[in-house]
């Protein structure tokens, strides 16, 4: 590895080389990218220096007067004459399509007439006005290599020939003698050594600031190309779970529907009760894995955006009704007990019951799943004061530690713990309730903590519940 590329590495150029001298990149498309970039951004800047420098350097003819009154009509001459129109040409050159691209050589050459005309007038001055007139040279050398965004090297190359054509003038042609020349020596030379160190280190930063630009431009187009692919990857997941879903379907109905028929004995009896039982087992499993692959398709169906629901009024009270039935037999057998407090006036909600009826199937599932022996699940309704309409769930089981609430919403996860791995489940319900909640424009939150059991939140936002006044009178009366 070279030493330009170590030290562009330590100062954060990375994989983009440089050259420390010159400051240009190694690479000559990188180099004309940054180029045309750079241009884009510093030819305002350029306008508005070259528009400043026109009146300041005319209005410096006024020190011309008291500085050096023996050269005060070629100072008019020069400024005037020659260094404004210039200056005015070069500000209009930067508007051209064509010009613009050397606003770079165009800025070095106002300053370069600028301070070249400084020069001549420390050469035709007496020895009074040379002592003090430096100043003016030092003024355009701050200018050039602070104000504008002007190359290290334009600017360098500028101050050089200022350097080597004030040491010709006041040593040679114009010379200064003594304390005067030692003191105007430091002062010009302190001036033009810092003024190109702060335009090379203007311009490494701008150069770093681009690299990383590039860089940042790569991770991005990196994250959208990994953003797009992952979509991908799930669109085709959740074709390929659509599909299976199908296929499975097909032969679990005839599974299903053969169970029955041996259960029920209807061409006649099996022969041993044994028969009998196997093929309830056969259809109690098979109902189980029709109900999981009904899950899966429905999930893939929401995360594909396919998932449409059938609206219709339907009384809330009478869908969680009808959902604690079929949970009541479950949850008898495992000692849970189950309390509705019904509210005093039905809730009419404008929603899909079909998919509603399995947000709470999944919700009281999950409850009494989740409760020990002699626990409760119960169920109440919260009128809200904006119109909408909380229902709780709420549960005296295991818990679920707070950190880990967001996860049980991620399709086919399920929180490990030391008593949640003895417990069945495709870690499908909670995503798809949460999914078949949004369609409704609502929502479903957690409040849970070990040990100390959950609480489930259905909200419906107030656009879903219908007003009492509108409500069917007989839907009413049934709920």
């Amino acid at each position: 590895m070279t030493i330009s590329k170590r030290i562009s590495e330590h100062f954060g150029f990375g994989d983009f080389t440089i050259n420390l001298f010159s400051l240009r990149f190694t690479d000559s498309d990188e180099e004309r990218r940054h180029n045309r970039a750079e241009l884009k951004k510093s030819l305002p800047v350029m306008r508005l220096a070259l528009g400043a420098a026109l009146p300041l350097y005319m209005a410096f003819a006024i020190l011309d007067y008291y500085s050096v009154p023996e050269v005060f009509a070629e100072a008019m001459f020069l400024r005037f004459g020659i260094a404004a129109p210039i200056l005015l040409i070069s500000i209009l050159l930067t508007f051209s399509s064509v010009a613009s691209r050397y606003a770079q050589a165009i800025f070095a050459f106002c300053m370069f007439t600028c301070g070249a005309i400084i020069l001549l007038l420390i050469a035709l001055a007496d020895p009074v006005g040379v002592s003090s007139y430096y100043a003016g040279i030092v003024f355009v050398m701050i200018y050039c290599c602070c104000i504008p965004p002007v190359r290290f090297l334009w600017a360098t190359m500028n101050i050089v020939i200022f350097m080597i054509a004030y040491q010709f003038i006041v040593i040679y042609y114009n010379p200064l003698r003594g304390e005067v020349l030692i003191q105007t020596e430091f002062f010009f030379v302190c001036s033009a050594l810092l003024s190109m160190f702060a335009s090379y280190i203007q311009e490494f930063a701008r150069r770093r600031d681009f690299v990383n630009m590039r860089l940042l431009e790569a991770e991005r187009s990196r994250s959208v190309e990994l953003a797009d692919k992952a979509q991908a990857a799930n669109h085709a997941k959740s074709e390929f779970l659509a599909i299976m879903s199908h296929e499975l379907r097909t032969p679990l109905n005839a599974i299903i529907g053969f169970s029955e028929i041996l259960e029920k004995e209807m061409f006649g009896p099996l022969g041993k009760d044994q028969y009998k039982e196997y093929s309830k087992d056969i259809n109690v499993s098979g109902q189980h894995l029709l109900s999981i692959i009904n899950d899966i398709l429905d999930l893939s169906k929401a995360e594909a955006g396919k998932l449409v629901l059938q609206e219709n009024p339907v009384s809330i009270v009478e869908i969680v009704n009808s959902t604690l039935r079929i949970v009541r037999d479950h949850a008898a057998e495992r000692g849970v007990r189950l309390a509705f407090d019904v509210p005093p006036h039905d809730n009419m909600l404008t929603g899909d019951p079909r998919l509603l009826a399995q947000v709470f199937l999944n919700l009281f599932s999950n409850a009494v799943k989740f409760t020990h022996k002699g626990g409760s699940v119960t169920i109440s309704f919260e009128n809200e004061e904006d119109g909408g309409l909380w229902i709780y769930i709420q549960d005296t089981g295991i818990g679920i530690d707070p950190k880990d609430l967001d996860k049980v919403f991620a399709p086919f996860v399920q929180i490990e713990s030391a008593m949640a791995r003895n417990y069945e489940g495709t870690g499908l319900g909670l995503p798809l309730s949460k999914n078949i909640m949004e369609l409704h424009s609502g929502s479903i939150t957690l409040a849970s903590s070990l040990g100390e059991g959950t609480t489930a939140i259905v909200k419906f936002p107030k656009e879903r519940v219908i007003a009492p006044s509108l409500q069917d009178p007989q839907l009413q009366a049934r709920g």
